[in-house]
């Protein structure tokens, strides 16, 4: 259809069309009549950056006290007696204080297989351990309660890929000077 016949089909139809334009001039006025309306809470300066409410950070923690200090470093010494002698092939390990979310460590990639896990505590009734491979389709997972002051041991099948170990405590909130420690060794054939 070439362009002159359809402009001659616009001017036949010219109560359809005229109307149309009406409504189109009648809506971009009320547009523009409304972008100039001022409001109360826009006639700060346009150009300034705007101003963002923040909530107050919170307080730093409060430092651990020299009592808290000297009973976590006479604890771990306690704990290194407990878990024994060190052996040696350690793929992982941590020790530390019990207080707030524990003793968290990991390793990026392990190879699959059997690995014994030997953990303690000491300055708590109780503690806990977990070894986990979240997120790893068939990955390993072991969780073990703790008597405070003796060690324990067990072993976790583990699929390849990374490990995560963390010591903790049944409640949460800042330690007493409790401690656990724990490493892990691929399990002796037989074993």
């Amino acid at each position: 259809m070439s362009l002159s016949r359809s402009l001659g089909k616009l001017r036949g139809g010219g109560r359809h069309w005229m109307r149309g334009v009406a409504l189109l001039l009648a809506v971009a006025g009320a547009a523009t009549a409304l972008a100039a309306c001022e409001y109360s809470d826009d006639v700060g300066d346009t150009t300034a950056a705007p101003t963002r409410t923040r909530r107050a950070a919170p307080p730093p923690p409060s430092p651990a006290g020299p009592e808290l200090a000297m009973a976590e470093t006479r604890n771990l010494h306690d704990l290194g007696a407990v878990l024994g002698a060190r052996p040696d092939g350690i793929v992982l390990e941590g020790a530390g204080g019990l207080g707030g979310a524990g003793v968290r460590k990991a390793v990026k990639a392990l190879p699959k297989g059997t690995y014994t896990v030997t953990a303690a505590c000491v300055g708590a009734p109780t503690g806990n351990i977990s070894i986990t491979q979240d997120g790893l389709r068939d990955g390993g997972k072991l969780e073990l309660a703790l008597d405070c002051g003796k060690a324990t041991q067990a072993q976790v099948d583990l699929a390849a890929g990374p490990v995560y170990a963390q010591a903790y405590r049944r409640t949460t909130g800042p330690g007493a000077g409790e401690v656990a420690g724990f490493w892990m060794v691929p399990a002796t054939p037989g074993s």
